[in-house]
Parts: structure tokens; C-alpha cells; sequence
């Protein structure tokens, strides 16, 4: 019966990073995940079967999506 539970969240629940973490269990092969910790300071980690070659592939690929405007309106959203 718990099988059939679903979590709700509202629309704004990406702007908590917990929440978009735990969004992602289970969805991922491969992560890397770049944020600022509660110190202010850049933390970057990633899954150990992602190497390295293939990370700075997924960061190019991620760079040429924002350049050319694939996140734009999410970006707009939060302001």
C-alpha cells in the first residue's frame, strides 16, 4: 500500500537544494554536483565512475545549453 505514495512539492521547491537532491536519488548513473556550501565556499563532488574525460564533456555540454538560452526561463523564475 505505501508503494502508491506520492511526494508533493510546490513549484518553488527547487530553490531549496536539499530538495533538488533528494529529487534526484535514484534518477542518476553519473553525478556531479557543483554548489556553495553554507560557508560561502565552491564544493564540487562527483560519483566515482565519473571520470574525468567525461565530466569536462558534461560541463562543456551544460556551458553550450546556458549560453545558447536551454535555462534562461528557469533562471528568470527565481527573481
Amino acid at each position: 500500500m505505501t508503494d502508491n505514495i506520492v511526494k508533493l512539492y510546490p513549484h518553488n521547491a527547487a530553490l531549496n537544494p536539499d530538495v533538488v537532491l533528494e529529487q534526484s536519488v535514484g534518477v542518476y548513473d553519473e553525478v556531479l554536483v557543483i554548489g556553495y556550501n553554507k560557508d560561502g565556499a565552491l564544493d564540487v563532488r562527483a560519483s566515482l565512475n565519473f571520470d574525468m574525460k567525461s565530466i569536462f564533456f558534461a560541463l562543456e555540454a551544460f556551458k553550450h545549453q546556458v549560453l545558447n538560452g536551454e535555462y534562461g526561463h528557469r533562471l528568470e523564475e527565481k527573481q
